[in-house]
């Protein structure tokens, strides 16, 4: 059974995680940028509708990061990082990087997580300092945020990751 199988498998360590995140980082950059230009756009085109006056204000990027705004539109750009995270893993088990470097996250028994599971798992890793914690814990192959969420990533094989299909299941 896959469940099992994953279960059991080798959990990824530091420099693995590493990795993964670091490309992942490179996917973020393009979503974080594509998120901040429908933010900028829905502002112009309230301008546009007379419903939000720019004068005062040296551009679009100066109105959102000024006073409340600043703080909501830190707060939008966090949620589509989190939503990011929490859709791969739920919907795969794996982001672009953790796919490119063999890596998948499940609960202990195996399975896939739920979405709570997974946006406790991304709060909780901190930025990735939480994978800190492999070295603090050594030989466990268990950073912080999943000895937290009850998670684990975990190695497979180049065959496994075939099998798995996951760019389809992402969908």
């Amino acid at each position: 059974m896959l469940s099992h199988a994953l279960a059991t498998a080798p959990r990824a360590g530091f420099a693995r995680r590493l990795a993964a995140m670091i490309y992942d980082i490179l996917v973020l950059a393009a979503l974080v940028m594509l998120a901040a230009g429908i933010a900028m756009l829905l502002v112009q085109m309230l301008a546009w509708g007379g419903m939000v006056n720019l004068s005062g204000y040296s551009d679009i990027a100066d109105y959102l990061n000024t006073g409340l705004r600043r703080w909501l539109y830190f707060a939008y750009l966090v949620a589509v990082i989190l939503s990011f995270y929490v859709y791969f893993w739920c919907k795969a088990g794996q982001t672009l990087g953790m796919r490119a470097w063999r890596i998948v996250v499940v609960k202990q028994n195996g399975l896939p997580l739920v979405p709570l599971q997974a946006l406790a798992r991304a709060l909780l890793a901190l930025f990735g300092v939480g994978n800190f914690w492999l070295w603090l814990r050594w030989g466990k192959g268990l950073a912080l945020q999943d000895q937290l969420t009850a998670s684990q990533m975990v190695v497979i094989s180049k065959e496994h990751s075939k099998s798995l299909n996951v760019h389809q299941q992402a969908r």
